[in-house]
């Protein structure tokens, strides 16, 4: 009685499971990087948002008869747009924190808006190794 031989693997099904094998090793590292790239982008995207807030409010403050109420609620309807939360300001008057209605002609106005990490962040906030991501500090001179 014959019988066949058993047919050997072919040099394809071979090189496939390297392939897999490859890919599981491979894998892990793409995804972080990817999960990086995405929560940079992220950050970046916030601290602009964040400046943005800042230099409405800065320039509603600079306007005659504004008040620090009134640039603050610029802030807030931006980041109430945007979702975010737990965000502070600071809104100074030549360096000092007091009521912007008091300021006087060609007096600096500054805004400076900042935010947790923690609270804008989609994953981890292992890849944005600060604590708080801030807005530049803005400063226009008071008109009127």
């Amino acid at each position: 009685m014959y019988l066949p031989a058993s047919n050997p693997p072919s040099p394809a099904t071979g090189r496939r499971a390297v392939a897999a094998v490859e890919l599981a090793v491979v894998l892990p590292f793409i995804a972080a990087l990817v999960l990086g790239m995405v929560e940079i982008g992220r950050g970046l995207s916030v601290k602009e948002s964040l400046s943005d807030a800042a230099q409405k409010a800065c320039r509603a403050g600079a306007q005659p008869g504004k008040t620090t109420a009134q640039a603050q609620a610029e802030v807030d309807n931006i980041m109430q747009d945007l979702g975010i939360t737990g965000y502070s300001t600071a809104i100074l008057v030549n360096g000092q924190q007091t009521d912007i209605k008091d300021a006087k002609h060609n007096d600096q106005i500054s805004v400076k808006v900042s935010v947790p990490v923690s609270q804008v962040s989609w994953t981890t906030t292992f890849f944005l190794s600060a604590q708080d991501l801030e807005s530049e500090t803005v400063i226009m001179l008071r008109q009127g």
